[in-house]
């Protein structure tokens, strides 16, 4: 995809990764719209990339469900939506309250979802678009002391593949981001937190972790789109995790060509604009 002057929607853009891929893609000629819940940030980063900001809440229901209309009312058709605000928990399972699983599910997996379901029918009938998702090296495998956190990955991976199945025989694509530690605020807390830090010492010490540069992974998500590749994966050295963990869903996606699923549920063919 041509990105210069395509509208590109970030969600989680104040800071950290999403802040990165917004001055990425506005480096590349794109009109960028930042959202998140932290009002001032967005408004100064929109400011520094000449783009608009457009304050979300990814917690808050019925924030989410007027969200798409009110990007599109305000800033014209979305091209690209980067799913990228999340969050993370660490806590014992008997330990975590319930306002913590389902803040955690709805940030960082139910969100997504019904913004995707928003925005789909659009991007279909305009036959272009191009839907990103930020998940984790943590939808790979469990980790003690971050149940909720895992699993809402886990759930976003096996969505963002199955979407990518449906949407094959369409004009659109779908992006994952497969990212360990990224040198942010959220992997601060992370890496000072004695129910991770030892765990983390270890992994570090055995070489089997690293942290990213998040204007690296910026960079890496915009060739992403640019080129249309499925996968972004980094720091390389975990990359492993998800390349085997996706390993049965390309074996089964395999098994499946030549079957369109949206033709089987009658819905008309998609041509791209």
């Amino acid at each position: 995809m041509d990105l210069n002057g395509k509208r590109v929607v970030i969600t989680g853009a104040s800071r950290g990764i999403g802040a990165e891929i917004a001055k990425e893609f506005a480096a590349a000629g794109s009109q960028v719209i930042l959202s998140a819940r932290t009002e001032n940030a967005i408004s100064d980063l929109a400011n520094e990339v000449n783009g608009i900001a457009i304050p979300f809440d990814a917690n808050d229901s019925r924030d989410v469900r007027t969200y798409i209309d009110r990007v599109e009312v305000n800033a014209g058709p979305i091209d690209i939506l980067i799913n990228n605000a999340g969050i993370e928990k660490s806590t014992l399972i008997e330990d975590i309250t319930e306002a913590e699983i389902e803040e955690t599910l709805r940030i960082n997996l139910i969100t997504p979802q019904i913004l995707t379901a928003a925005v789909l029918p659009k991007m279909l009938s305009r036959g272009t678009g191009h839907l990103v998702y930020t998940s984790s090296i943590a939808a790979t495998t469990g980790n003690p002391a971050m149940s909720a956190y895992c699993s809402s990955k886990a759930g976003l991976t096996r969505y963002a593949e199955s979407l990518r199945m449906e949407l094959r025989y369409t004009p659109l694509n779908v992006s994952i981001l497969h990212l360990g530690p990224v040198d942010t605020e959220m992997w601060d807390g992370i890496d000072t937190d004695p129910l991770m830090k030892k765990g983390v010492d270890r992994f570090m010490k055995l070489g089997f972790m690293a942290v990213a540069d998040p204007i690296k992974v910026a960079k890496a998500t915009v060739k992403a789109v640019e080129k249309n590749k499925s996968e972004v994966r980094l720091p390389r050295r975990m990359a492993v995790n998800a390349a085997l963990n996706g390993l049965s869903t390309k074996i089964f996606g395999a098994l499946l060509t030549g079957i369109d699923v949206r033709k089987e549920a009658g819905k008309a063919k998609v041509t791209k604009s």
